[in-house]
């Protein structure tokens, strides 16, 4: 086999599941597990353990393997809601432009803190930032933005934007006593909705939005970004 080819299994090996026995332990990585109802990426980090299909139809051949659930385990419990709150508040003070900030994860304490970020420029409808500095133990969790008075929703910047794996959050309607919110999974590129948050409620006023309605609804993100365009700026 290619050295190449060698590198690239060792980094993201492939491995069948078990019919009879459970699936090996792995420590921090990615691995592509393939199994007899579909194919899952696997991705441990020190704060995540998820399990995500890469697609939900059955394989048409009968293959041999074991089956495999999707799960999703954080070594902190459930996004702390009381961090996510204050993110929120602060973002509203900075209204009417978007605001940015990050939930950081230290290894050695096992908790969550929330840090700010710093913009480089911002108003009602864009932001550029820095990430807050971190210390060796520590990493980006969860990455959260803000829409501003606009609604939350998943826009094609976000898509790009939103690299690696983390936990992405997006808020709206901050001018509104409940805002709405958009949470998912991002692993490099695959995007899972989180749809049990407290602020589930208020995104159900706006049906048609996330990354897959956008996909599918292209007239719904320009009538969206011409509307924050039109309302929002100055």
């Amino acid at each position: 086999m290619d050295p190449r080819d060698q590198a690239l299994l060792a980094a993201c090996p492939v491995v069948a599941a078990p019919r009879f026995g459970a699936l090996p332990d792995m420590g921090n990585g990615q691995r592509i597990i393939v199994a007899r109802n579909g194919w899952f990426v696997q991705t441990k980090l020190d704060w995540l353990d998820s399990i995500v299909a890469l697609g939900h139809d059955q394989p048409q051949m009968r293959l041999p393997y074991g089956e495999v659930a999707e799960r999703l385990r954080f070594s902190f419990g459930v996004l702390p809601i009381r961090l996510i709150e204050a993110f929120v508040a602060a973002s509203r003070e900075r209204l009417p432009n978007e605001a940015a900030g990050v939930l950081i994860y230290s290894r050695c304490s096992g908790q969550l803190r929330l840090a700010m970020c710093e913009p480089e420029r911002a108003s009602p409808v864009h932001i550029r930032y820095r990430r807050p500095a971190m210390a060796e133990d520590e990493t980006v969790a969860v990455d959260l933005h803000t829409h501003g008075r606009a609604p939350a929703f998943w826009s094609g910047e976000d898509d790009r934007d939103d690299q690696g794996i983390k936990v992405a959050g997006v808020f709206g309607l901050l001018d509104r006593p409940r805002p709405s919110a958009c949470f998912r999974l991002v692993i490099n590129g695959l995007y899972q909705p989180l749809g049990k948050h407290p602020w589930r409620g208020a995104q159900d006023e706006w049906p048609e939005q996330g990354a897959e309605a956008q996909r599918g609804e292209g007239w719904m993100r320009r009538v969206l970004w011409r509307w924050r365009e039109r309302h929002l700026q100055g």
